[in-house]
């Protein structure tokens, strides 16, 4: 094992924690996801770019919100839906609350796409739920509710 320097600056062992189970669980998950997406025809979810597609749903959204929500820069934002739209999953369009402002919408591929990303996510759902049990699976996603309300 690693050795690390501990709260009181010994040596002491890396500590297996919540905080490391629960990214090995997300990064599982999210390499299933953009492989099998992949497959489907839908590369995308293997690049950086993927990520806005978790944020943005079939009515679109500003693109402030959508880097307010993404918790990224302006900039960085702008750079992924720029792979997006020159794939062309998502296409942006006047807001029409805002002239100075842009949306950022599915086009139909994008739409396409999100229904195949939703039998992706039901099928290794049914699959946690099939390798947990209806209990476990049902208390984990009751846990991990109540941490993300933290």
């Amino acid at each position: 094992m690693v050795k690390v320097l501990d709260e009181n600056f010994g040596r002491g062992e890396v500590m297996d924690h919540v905080g490391i189970a629960l990214w090995r669980a997300a990064s599982a998950w999210r390499r299933e996801m953009g492989e099998r997406m992949a497959e489907a025809g839908y590369p995308w979810h293997n690049w950086a770019a993927g990520a806005v597609l978790a944020n943005l749903g079939p009515d679109g959204m500003g693109q402030a919100k959508l880097t307010e929500q993404m918790g990224m820069s302006k900039q960085a934002v702008q750079q992924l839906v720029d792979q997006l739209e020159a794939a062309g999953v998502v296409r942006r369009v006047p807001d029409p609350e805002d002239r100075r402002a842009r949306r950022v919408e599915l086009t139909e591929l994008g739409l396409e796409d999100m229904r195949v990303r939703n039998r992706v996510k039901r099928d290794i759902e049914s699959r946690y739920r099939s390798v947990l049990g209806d209990e476990a699976y049902d208390g984990l996603m009751a846990a991990l509710e109540k941490l993300a309300d933290k």
